[in-house]
């Protein structure tokens, strides 16, 4: 393999989580309904979730969707999500949970080792860049997060007209970073998503598995934690 020069990441659950956490969120909002869930529950829930929502909009991206539409799909997450934890709602109770959500304030953090890997390859010289299925622009992103001193670049699928897996927001990325895909990895949390999408574009992935999702997974590297990526890329 040619030396890797480039490093590009996902965003949620790669980077970032959300503060407060979303299990604390859902569970909260559960309560809104008469329902009581345990965090073990809303946690292997949301990972289920979290792959129909990766589904989902990668065949329709969140930008272009209309407010309406978003709020739909977000009461179908919703009720996706319930269904997963055990427990089926209505559309009505769907909709009262993600007005809930929707209007608990929360912001992005940094997971602890994303900020730590950041620093070691801005200090190594890496190019560094995330591709999202974001409805922002990447440029609006990247401040509103404070980027630019960690990421080279952020590309949202509103940048690229197109969400991941789509080869074509890949494409989009590696020629704004002007970049060869021999010499560059990317890392993501989702398979559908982020690892066969990088692959379908050539790119070689790395999956990140937080939860230990996926043991037996076999068709890319595996690490746990981002403080593992720059022994894995042999640096």
């Amino acid at each position: 393999m040619s030396k890797v020069t480039h490093i590009i990441f996902d965003m949620f659950n790669t980077l970032y989580r959300f503060d407060p956490e979303r299990e604390t969120t859902q569970i909260n909002a559960a309560k809104q309904i008469g329902l009581n869930i345990s965090k073990e529950e809303i946690i292997e829930a949301l990972n289920k979730a979290d792959i129909w929502f990766a589904k989902e909009t990668s065949k329709n991206s969140m930008h272009l969707m209309k407010e309406k539409e978003k709020d739909l799909f977000y009461s179908n997450y919703e009720k996706t999500l319930f269904n997963y934890a055990g427990h089926k709602i209505t559309d009505k109770d769907s909709s009262i949970l993600w007005n809930f959500v929707k209007n608990t304030k929360s912001s992005l953090k940094l997971f602890d080792d994303a900020e730590s890997i950041l620093s070691k390859l801005k200090n190594r010289n890496f190019s560094t860049g995330i591709i999202t299925n974001f409805d922002s622009d990447g440029s609006s992103l990247s401040k509103s997060l404070n980027l630019p001193n960690l990421i080279d670049h952020v590309i949202t699928s509103k940048d690229a007209g197109a969400s991941k897996p789509s080869k074509k927001i890949f494409d989009h990325s590696l020629k704004i970073m002007k970049i060869n895909t021999e010499n560059c990895v990317f890392v993501g949390d989702q398979i559908d998503t982020d690892i066969i999408g990088a692959q379908n574009a050539n790119i070689k992935p790395i999956l990140i598995d937080r939860e230990d999702l996926y043991p037996e997974y076999k068709d890319c590297v595996v690490i746990n934690n981002l403080n593992e990526l720059l022994d894995v890329i042999n640096l």
